[in-house]
């Protein structure tokens, strides 16, 4: 199966003996269907086949997803012997966030942003059913919100929560600031295409991220229309009505000849007249 980059990808390669590199560009999943997704599962096979490893360069440009998935990706990148340097490429959002904390190190690039909020759920049920869908929810923001406390534990919890609370749209300075990152970068040419899907999780999205902004293929020129049956028939009864016009037209011109040649004392027809004659044609 061929796969579409522009929309994401999951790729893992060795660099040399001891290094390899992994890109996670795409949302993060519970069950990969494709390579343009990345899973737990997915991610679990791809350090089992990088085997003994002692540095990995993780390139993250990912909109989020599944939150469980993330975090058991977290897990998997905390405890995982080798050094693990995460780079975002063009935007952690969400649970990618979470991700990129486990790294050993976080390498942001000036140009490029996180976003960190609140996790949410569709739910359905009664009174009961959605108060613990909201309990839930807040020891799932509990467990995120202690991944960045981890990654700077001198971070201001109040400033933490306020902005998880409200959508924050990070730049690498904000980040380094936070101390949610080790290191800013040189700029990258990477930029994260949301899907619309994706878009409509977020409240406040800068528009370089939007769906709407990826540049769309130039027009191709439109491609010569094949005559019809009914082109092929308006054609002959174009050529019928010509036909006839210029029978009616000799027709006239006899009447008018003769008209003039009558000793009889009738006129010829009138110009009005011919005019009645040929609009009824047409």
């Amino acid at each position: 199966m061929k796969v579409d980059r522009n929309k994401g990808f999951f790729n893992v390669m060795k660099t040399s003996e001891k290094k390899a590199s992994i890109d996670m560009y795409g949302e993060i999943v519970d069950e990969q269907f494709d390579d343009v997704e990345t899973s737990a599962v997915s991610f679990k096979q791809a350090l089992k086949d990088l085997g003994d490893v002692e540095e990995i360069d993780l390139n993250i440009n990912s909109p989020g997803g599944s939150v469980f998935s993330g975090i058991t990706i977290y897990n998997m990148i905390k405890n995982h012997p080798a050094k693990i340097t995460a780079h975002i490429q063009g935007l952690a959002a969400s649970i990618a966030t979470c991700i990129a904390m486990g790294a050993d190190k976080v390498v942001m690039p000036a140009n490029a942003m996180m976003m960190i909020h609140n996790a949410w759920t569709l739910a359905m049920g009664n009174s009961n059913d959605l108060r613990k869908q909201a309990d839930d929810l807040d020891k799932i923001n509990q467990t995120v919100f202690q991944s960045y406390v981890d990654k700077n534990p001198d971070i201001d919890h109040a400033l933490l929560q306020k902005m998880m609370d409200e959508e924050t749209w990070l730049t690498a300075d904000e980040c380094k600031n936070l101390g949610i990152i080790d290191e800013i970068g040189s700029s990258s040419k990477v930029a994260a295409k949301i899907s619309p899907e994706m878009e409509a999780k977020f409240k406040n999205m800068p528009n370089q991220f939007k769906y709407y902004n990826v540049e769309e293929p130039e027009p191709k020129e439109p491609e010569p229309k094949e005559n019809t049956d009914n082109d092929v028939i308006n054609d002959k009864l174009d050529d019928i009505f010509k036909l006839l016009k210029d029978v009616a037209d000799e027709v006239v011109k006899d009447d008018d000849k003769k008209g003039d040649e009558d000793d009889s004392g009738n006129e010829p027809p009138t110009q009005s007249q011919n005019k009645k004659f040929n609009k009824f044609l047409f």
